[in-house]
């Protein structure tokens, strides 16, 4: 048997049904419609910041290129200019575009800034801040290799041997050792400085087909001699 007998009953069936749940279907489909067009804004907002920060980074980077040609013509006075563009801009990154890669390339940028001109104890904090702001683990692994060698310049080797072991280096692991052997190097223990290069060296060549790169060869060999 059909469960409506005629059509008359299946109208009123309906009409009764909206009367119950109708006010639920309105309201679900209003909820559905809010949500697509949020979700759009959402998205416009999210490409319309992506821009900003990507051209705010690149007067970061046109500011670091005039700074470093400047640095080199020997352009004191301008280099003072530029280098106060770079960090404002730098700065104005970090603060409008936290969230995003680009000012973390940005405080990247002011670290390496810093170090050129000699300026250790300004780029730590700047490494530090793209460490525990960027998203991605390459770039983490490269932040603290940076932060290893800064915190080595200021002669504090044991917080910078202790940001090598802090992270598992993967595929930097060569350049990790490296640096490690730098450290040793500076701290004048030249059985773990050969004991790091020689790993690095290992490290390198399984990474280059049986070729390690030249330069940890080159730092091994000088502590051979040395040593004799």
């Amino acid at each position: 048997m059909d469960v409506y007998s005629t059509e008359e009953q299946q109208i009123e069936a309906i009409k009764k049904w909206w009367q119950t749940n109708g006010n639920s279907v309105l309201i679900g489909i209003v909820l559905a419609i809010a949500a697509v067009f949020g979700y759009h804004s959402w998205t416009q907002s999210q490409q319309e910041n992506s821009e900003a920060a990507a051209m705010l980074y690149g007067q970061v980077i046109e500011a670091a290129t005039a700074a470093d040609q400047n640095r080199m013509q020997g352009n004191t006075e301008e280099l003072e200019g530029q280098l106060a563009t770079l960090n404002h801009l730098g700065e104005q990154l970090k603060t409008d575009f936290s969230d995003s890669e680009y000012a973390v390339f940005g405080a990247l940028m002011l670290a390496k800034e810093a170090v050129m001109e000699g300026d250790q104890e300004s780029a730590a904090p700047q490494l530090k801040w793209a460490m525990e702001h960027t998203s991605s683990a390459a770039t983490r692994l490269i932040a603290n290799l940076r932060l290893a060698r800064v915190l080595a310049a200021q002669e504090q080797y044991d917080a910078a041997l202790t940001a090598l072991d802090s992270v598992q280096p993967g595929s930097q692991a060569d350049a990790y050792e490296e640096v490690r052997g730098d450290i040793y190097v500076a701290m004048g223990d030249q059985d773990k400085a050969r004991e790091a290069y020689k790993k690095a060296m290992e490290l390198s060549a399984d990474q280059n087909e049986g070729q390690s790169r030249p330069i940890l060869k080159f730092k091994y060999d000088n502590l051979l001699v040395a040593g004799n």
